[in-house]
């Protein structure tokens, strides 16, 4: 299954990409190998994976700025087919994301000018059946996450940084983040239904009241982890949980697609890596 309309809430801003031998020593100087600049943040990596699924996908989170950034977002989401017609603008710069990619595909990140941003609202939800939220804007929201939760509406959220001691559906995040310990403890309280305990180069976890599963995904080279996490995230968020089992394998296979490939993953390409995709249970 697949919900017909999805909302992405959480960080927007442009991701200032640099390929790096190694990061420098304190002081040093160093020259990039290679570098782009993409529309990201959680909210437009998980909408454009969204999007290319061709679900209905909007975005919403912090506010951007009335600049050439904030021009250059608004225009790739039109292009991307990511309703974004609610988003705030203020007269401060576009918050921007540095990240650094070195040999072995490992990522340092600088994150900037968030300070300064307002951040929607999430009081018209109207048709939408399933929000992914982002951790890092929970303090804006958290406070409405329990009761929309209970209307029914599909919640995942992507990454943690806060206690959460409000009910969501979902949780995915990495093995860094917390332990199994801590995840047991939100089930243990009702407040996550279901948590996967991810990480770039060991077996991925689900857990549930109903048990366990280790999810193996099939060997390959990491060149770039940027956004692997957010397509795992998004498969979630926008085919739901009917066939559990079938959706964590396709939601790995599309975190892997982006790490190994840097490619966004169709549905034709998690099928087939899918197939390669192990799941144990514990």
């Amino acid at each position: 299954m697949s919900y017909h309309k999805t909302l992405c809430y959480g960080t927007l801003n442009p991701d200032l990409i640099y390929f790096i031998d190694n990061l420098p020593y304190a002081g040093g100087d160093i020259r990039s190998n290679e570098y782009k600049i993409r529309a990201g943040g959680t909210a437009i990596n998980c909408a454009e994976n969204i999007a290319n699924w061709g679900i209905d996908v909007s975005v919403l989170g912090n506010s951007i700025g009335k600049d050439a950034l904030g021009s250059y977002l608004q225009n790739e989401l039109t292009s991307k087919k990511i309703n974004h017609e609610n988003l705030l603008f203020m007269d401060y710069p576009t918050p921007t994301c540095s990240i650094f990619v070195d040999g072995d595909g490992e990522r340092t990140i600088v994150s900037s000018g968030y300070s300064n941003c307002k951040w929607n609202d999430l009081t018209e939800l109207d048709g939408i059946e399933s929000l992914l939220i982002d951790r890092y804007s929970i303090p804006y929201i958290k406070d409405s996450i329990s009761e929309i939760t209970d209307s029914g509406i599909f919640v995942v959220q992507a990454g943690y940084e806060y206690e959460i001691d409000y009910k969501i559906d979902f949780l995915v995040v990495s093995k860094d983040e917390i332990d199994v310990i801590q995840a047991e403890t939100l089930l243990n309280k009702n407040l996550v239904s279901r948590i996967l305990l991810t990480h770039s180069n060991l077996p991925a976890r689900l857990i549930s009241s109903e048990g366990a599963v280790e999810i193996t995904p099939p060997d390959f080279k990491t060149i770039n982890s940027t956004g692997a996490g957010d397509a795992t995230a998004a498969y979630i968020a926008a085919h739901g949980v009917d066939d559990i089992i079938l959706t964590i394998k396709n939601a790995c296979a599309a975190g892997a697609i982006i790490a190994g490939t840097n490619d966004l993953p169709t549905l034709e390409k998690i099928t087939e890596v899918s197939e390669l995709v192990e799941v144990t249970p514990r």
